[in-house]
């Protein structure tokens, strides 16, 4: 009896020594860089979880090869395994898929055709253009007589009768073709239109640009370069600027924090501190 009350002893001093082998981390969850609330983490190895906060932050303990997971009922589960790397830097950064309801399929079923487009295409009957319809009929007009003012539109008063389209007319030319072109003169301003507005972006990438250092820093805080990237506080200003080569004043820019947050950690290591 002795021998065995020994044997549980044994076993729970071991199981409690395995659990503080295991460290705690920091963790958040976004889902297209925005923080995911009320997200469950369960440890699967350990059996404990936690619940990410309104900050899409949480705290959970765990040590190399435990296997993390994520559940929310509005996005897909997803399973993380502890790294080394993650040990160390006490950080884990998960993204979650959003799930989307899709329509099903609809199949329209259209009846008497055979599925020869030339064949079937004979079965549909195109109206004849009504009396008073005001389509464009050119073949009404008689160009061989142009009028060649220019600036001057088509004359209703010689527009044909359309009882009577037989009847050759002379034709405005000049003020056709301006009638013609007027959808294209509205796409050609449309495009210059575009060019000024590009430039105005461009002069606000520019703005933002410079102005985005300084606010890289006020979003992550201090505390995220002393303590999880080891940064001394006066040189973050100088590891910010060391990490734009890598391109993050853009990922900055583009609201893409994860993809920023890798970039931060390893330009850490090749950072060279000088006091």
């Amino acid at each position: 009896m002795n021998q065995l009350n020994l044997i549980i002893a044994l076993f729970f001093i071991a199981s409690i020594h395995a659990q503080d082998n295991r460290i705690l981390i920091k963790g958040m969850v976004l889902s297209d860089s925005i923080p995911v609330e009320n997200v469950h983490i369960l440890n699967k190895n350990s059996k404990k979880g936690t619940i990410s906060n309104e900050k899409g932050g949480f705290k959970i303990y765990v040590k190399e090869n435990d296997i993390l997971l994520f559940s929310d009922i509005q996005f897909y589960r997803v399973e993380k395994q502890i790294s080394i790397q993650q040990l160390k830097s006490k950080t884990i950064i998960v993204d979650l898929l959003p799930k989307t309801n899709t329509l099903a399929e609809v199949e329209l079923k259209v009846h008497d055709l055979s599925g020869d487009l030339n064949t079937d295409s004979k079965k549909f009957i195109i109206p004849e253009p009504k009396e008073n319809s005001t389509a464009l009929n050119f073949s009404i007009y008689d160009f061989s007589i142009p009028s060649l003012s220019v600036g001057k539109q088509i004359d209703p008063d010689r527009m044909p009768d359309p009882t009577n389209p037989n009847v050759p007319i002379g034709g405005d030319i000049i003020g056709l073709a301006a009638f013609i072109l007027k959808p294209l003169t509205k796409e050609i301003k449309k495009i210059g239109k575009t060019k000024r507005n590009l430039k105005e972006i461009e002069k606000i990438y520019e703005l933002n640009s410079k102005s985005a250092p300084e606010k890289i820093r006020n979003e992550f805080g201090d505390t995220f370069f002393i303590e999880t990237l080891n940064i001394s506080i006066n040189q973050i200003d100088a590891f910010i600027i060391f990490c734009e080569s890598k391109g993050i004043i853009d990922l900055y820019l583009k609201n893409k924090k994860i993809e920023m947050i890798d970039v931060f950690l390893k330009e850490s290591k090749n950072f060279e501190i000088k006091e």
